[in-house]
């Protein structure tokens, strides 16, 4: 329990002192000063307390009167603590109690309630007992009931059979088919009540008495069917009494009985068809195949005619006999084409297509539909009921003998071919294809035999017909395409490469609708066989005659440039006395590649391929310039620096080419050149520029010519060196003297690399390029390959050389080319010229050429060594004028963009 305190006013003031003496019963403390609360605690919770010893202990003098008050405040407090904790044991005490109490009554409850059930459940025992007592009789007498009226509904059931089997015997008798039917259909429905009744031998011999006479009953209207018919097929009998002879004989037996009804009308009148179409006769042959469906056609109205009325309409005799007869038929056929071996194409179509619309007819007189996506596929029309399509029923035994079709079709496609062949070049009619018409001719035709095949058969036949296109756009590609690229004559050159453009156009619209026949031949054939077609073959072709025609153009465009380089070869370049505008044979090759080009330009529909026709163009001219320079014999440094003047003028119309013939708004779009093509014409002017470059150094001493050679060619090509030889007029009995300085100073390059100065010389030379802002991308690696007091020297003649290229750019802009070797006509033509060109071709065009000597002439470097031209050197120039151009060909229809 809870004790508070009870101090007194002034106990710390005062001294106080207590003694441990034993209480007694509790052992505890004793104060004996006024303020010793634990002792007034122990004594307020002690059996033995005393209110007045209390009181006298907590006041043991007068000053001990001022804590009266404090006293008595902490004695309330006592009281309210010991009286809250008085209420709260009492409650908890109270709910223990009330628990115990609750539990006691439920398990009271639950005895009285197991009492009172046991007591139920004896009274309801004893009240079953009562009631069965009671109803007893009752059950007796329901089930007497129950069974005295089954019992007398079997007698009168059985009554009633024995009466209808009497009576079936009489109609069969009095031969009253239709009352026997009705009547058949009751026996039927009372037998089934004496299905439990085998064991009963008077039932079972009534049963088996029944079965025998529905037996007969179902023959004899089977006979009075056939008597109705004579041996012609012909109707004799009473159509109403053969009908309820059917509707007697399938009420007997059942579908059995009716499919053998069904079964001898479709021989009997099938009989003549086998009889007029024999093996062997003329009119059982394939061209002779519409005669057969006329006769079903003529059988079919006969039937509906006079037939109809002896059958059940839900008997589909009519159905049933062309069935019969599409069998036949197709089992005819079969052994008639397995026999022939003579079938022909025209013969094998017409009558597969006369097949296939009989097959068609049959589908819509008899009601057959489809039924997409669900199973059956095909129902009847009118009831919704499964039915078997007539689609295929015959058609099904040409399948083996597609191939002939097939045969028929590629012959006549080679004819076409053939035929494309021996006539002129035509532009088809449309005038938005700017194609050959023997390509439009030849796709109609292809869509036309895929229409015939997709009706015919989506399934083998389709896919060999798809590969019967791809070899005949393959065979069009190259006996027609490429065989019709005209020879280039200086008379009909424009008109020439106008063909051929032409030729190109064809070419890529024939791959273009490939890959669209191939689409549509993919969506019409079986999903099991898709996965066969393809025309990547023709494509690959059709794209392979495409790069030859490019290749035509470019050898077209060069043999109209060839006048001006047999101009060029006339030139005598060895006694050449002055460094003057471009030559003459420049303006005849600008004029030629811009008439050429412009002409091309307009007649191809694609602009890739024109830029493919740009690119293998500028790298065979690079290499025919090359060789041209090659004729030329020796040449002198004032010709090899008149050649470095044309080579610009001839850079700068190359880098025009892609612009030429375009329009104003086109051109504005590409005045930025593709960067693939300048590299490309680059690269190839740079080469000739090197090998010039180099004939500008002198031959004596050899050491200079070998330092200036092996500065603009690295590699140190053996050939290249000894071309330059040749071209200097170096006899070749000196010329072993400059392959030993050669052999000797690329050893002592060799060597140098070893030293560490020595590995600054290749960041020199980069620098050099740097300086006069020459790309350095397709320069080869300089290591090793230069001797280090030439990177020495070229290091220190940079900037000056950067300074007066910049000195030769300003006067360039500022002032225009002399006319003193072409006149002021040619001077203002190559200007017109340069004025349709792009920027960047036009900076370096012939208006900069005069610019170039005077800086060349206050450089240091004077042959500009450090131009664009060392850059593209590493690789031999010694070319053919036959060997391959280095513009890539179109490769593939997906990636068909020319690149570089």
């Amino acid at each position: 329990m809870a004790t508070t305190a009870l101090p007194t006013r002034g106990s710390a003031s005062r001294s106080s002192t207590t003694t441990s003496t034993p209480s007694s019963g509790t052992g505890a403390t004793r104060a004996t000063g006024p303020g010793s609360s634990v002792s007034a605690t122990v004594q307020l919770d002690s059996a033995d307390f005393g209110s007045g010893h209390y009181v006298d202990r907590l006041f043991p003098d007068e000053a001990s009167l001022e804590g009266v008050d404090v006293a008595a405040e902490n004695l309330r407090r006592r009281l309210q603590s010991v009286t809250q904790d008085m209420r709260r044991l009492l409650r908890a005490q109270s709910n223990d109690s009330r628990q115990a109490q609750d539990v006691e009554a439920t398990k009271a409850a639950i005895g009285e309630l197991y009492t009172r059930i046991s007591e139920m459940k004896a009274k309801a025992r004893t009240s079953e007992r009562t009631v069965l007592d009671i109803t007893q009789d009752i059950k007796s007498l329901d089930s007497a009931k129950r069974n005295l009226t089954q019992t007398t509904t079997t007698m009168r059931r059985l009554q009633m059979l024995i009466g209808a089997v009497a009576q079936l015997r009489l109609l069969k008798e009095q031969r009253k088919y239709y009352e026997a039917s009705q009547l058949l259909q009751a026996i039927g429905g009372l037998r089934e009540g004496f299905a439990g009744f085998g064991r009963v031998r008077q039932i079972a011999a009534l049963s088996e008495s029944a079965d025998a006479l529905q037996r007969a009953l179902a023959g004899q209207a089977f006979q009075e069917v056939e008597r109705g018919f004579d041996s012609q097929g012909v109707l004799v009998g009473d159509a109403r009494v053969m009908r309820d002879a059917c509707l007697c004989a399938q009420a007997a037996l059942g579908d059995e009985q009716r499919d053998g009804i069904v079964a001898f009308y479709c021989d009997m009148q099938l009989r003549a068809y086998a009889a007029i179409f024999q093996l062997g006769d003329d009119v059982s042959q394939l061209e002779h195949i519409s005669r057969r469906y006329a006769w079903l056609r003529r059988i079919l109205r006969n039937y509906s005619d006079d037939h109809a009325a002896v059958f059940p309409e839900q008997w589909r005799v009519g159905e049933a006999l062309s069935r019969r007869f599409s069998e036949a038929t197709r089992d005819q056929l079969g052994e008639i084409m397995a026999t022939r071996d003579d079938i022909g194409v025209e013969h094998l179509m017409s009558a597969l297509a006369d097949t296939l619309a009989f097959e068609a007819q049959c589908n819509k007189k008899f009601g057959i539909v489809a039924k997409d996506g669900e199973s059956p596929a095909h129902v009847y029309e009118d009831g919704g009921a499964p039915a078997v399509t007539f689609t295929g029923a015959i058609s099904c035994a040409f399948e083996p003998y597609m191939s002939i079709f097939i045969r028929g079709e590629q012959a006549k496609f080679d004819e076409m071919i053939r035929k494309f062949q021996r006539e002129p070049l035509a532009v088809d009619n449309d005038p938005a294809l700017s194609v050959l018409a023997s390509s439009t001719d030849l796709l109609y035709q292809f869509r036309e035999s895929l229409r015939q095949c997709a009706s015919l058969s989506t399934g083998q036949p389709m896919v060999d017909l798809s590969q019967v296109f791809s070899q005949s756009l393959s065979g069009y590609a190259r006996d027609v395409l490429v065989h019709k690229l005209p020879r280039i004559t200086g008379a009909t050159a424009l008109d020439d490469l106008r063909n051929i453009s032409l030729i190109v156009n064809t070419a890529d619209y024939c791959a273009s609708v490939a890959g669209q026949l191939e689409q549509k031949v993919v969506e019409k054939v079986g999903a099991e066989y898709r996965d066969k077609v393809s025309f990547a073959a023709c494509r690959e072709a059709l794209l392979t005659s495409i790069n030859t025609s490019i290749r035509a153009l470019v050898a077209g465009v060069e043999a109209m440039c060839e006048p001006a380089f047999a101009a060029l070869t006339e030139v005598p370049w060895q006694s050449l006395q002055m460094v003057g505008d471009q030559s003459g044979y420049v303006l005849l090759v600008a004029s030629a590649v811009e008439a050429c080009t412009e002409t091309i330009r307009k007649s191809m529909s694609g602009s890739r391929y024109f830029r493919s026709y740009c690119d293998k163009f500028a790298a065979r001219f690079s290499e025919r310039y090359m060789a041209a320079i090659n004729t030329c014999g020796q040449i002198s440094e004032v010709g090899a620096e008149q050649l470095l003047l044309d080579a610009q003028a001839l850079k700068s119309t190359l880098l025009g080419m892609p612009l030429m013939g375009a329009d104003r708004d086109e051109t504005e779009k590409k005045a930025q050149l593709p960067a693939a093509y300048t590299k490309i014409v680059t690269q190839g002017v740079g080469q000739i520029e090197a090998l010039l470059k180099a004939v500008l150094a002198p031959s004596d001493p050899p050491d200079a010519l070998v330092d200036r050679f092996m500065l603009l060619f690295p590699g140190t090509p053996r050939e290249t060196f000894q071309q330059i030889l040749n071209i200097k007029g170096v006899k070749p009995v000196d010329q072993p003297a400059y392959f030993r300085v050669l052999q000797r100073m690329v050893k002592q390059a060799s060597a140098s690399t070893e030293r560490p100065n020595a590995r600054d010389a290749p960041s020199a030379a980069k620098d050099i390029a740097a300086a006069t802002g020459t790309n350095n991308q397709s320069t080869p690696d300089l290591k090793g390959a230069m001797p280090s007091h030439v990177a020495q020297a070229i290091s220190s003649s940079a900037p000056l050389a950067s300074k007066k290229a910049r000195a030769g750019e300003h006067a360039r802009l500022g002032s225009t080319p002399s006319a003193a070797v072409f006149g002021n006509g040619s001077q203002s033509a190559i200007a017109n010229r340069n004025a349709q060109m792009s920027p960047a071709a036009a900076a370096s065009g012939s208006a900069g050429h005069s610019a170039m000597r005077a800086a060349r002439r206050m450089s240091p470097d004077p042959l500009g060594i450090t131009g664009n031209g060392a850059q593209s050197a590493a690789h031999s120039v010694q070319f053919s004028p036959d060997s391959e151009s280095t513009g890539s060909d179109i490769r593939t229809s997906s990636d068909a963009a020319s690149s570089p």
